[in-house]
């Protein structure tokens, strides 16, 4: 793809996301665990982490956090807080998401230790993480810059992306 193409992409994807109308977004940086061990029946076997299951570690906390937010009307009405997920990293660094997430007026100023518990419970969690209130565009704009990016595209997670 040519890189006038990569910027109007760019720039339709940030005026596509209007956190404008959110309650309360937050700055979120979760990083992930780069392998993990797993025991098979010859032992000890080292998974490194891939895309996909950054990705699907990724649902896997979002599910937890909004049955938290939401109780079980999370899974049988799909409601769910709102979240831009950008998966950065590879190519010798630690492969990590800068995300907005919107925190629900229930948790207040308990939102990063919601968001490290669940984060923490995931396989592929690792413990650096941080939040901050108040994102903003200057936020989206940087989640959403080309440098460590493999493929800017794909690493807009679009599977976990969920809009108000």
């Amino acid at each position: 793809m040519q890189g006038k193409d990569l910027h109007l992409i760019r720039k339709a994807f940030r005026d596509w996301v209007n956190i404008d109308s959110w309650q309360s977004p937050c700055a979120i940086t979760l990083t992930l665990r780069q392998a993990i061990f797993i025991e098979g029946d010859n032992g000890r076997i080292r998974q490194s982490l891939t895309q996909q299951e950054a990705s699907q570690n990724f649902r896997h906390f979002m599910n937890r956090l909004n049955r938290s937010a939401f109780g079980k009307a999370a899974q049988r009405f799909g409601k769910g807080l709102a979240v831009v997920p950008i998966l950065e990293g590879g190519s010798g660094k630690r492969l990590h998401y800068h995300t907005i997430i919107d925190c629900p007026a229930k948790f207040g100023g308990e939102f990063h230790a919601e968001i490290l518990r669940h984060w923490k419970a995931t396989d592929w969690g690792y413990h650096q993480t941080d939040c901050q209130h108040g994102a903003d565009q200057g936020w989206l704009n940087y989640i959403t810059k080309f440098r460590d990016k493999a493929d800017f595209v794909a690493s807009i997670d679009l599977m976990n992306l969920r809009l108000p």
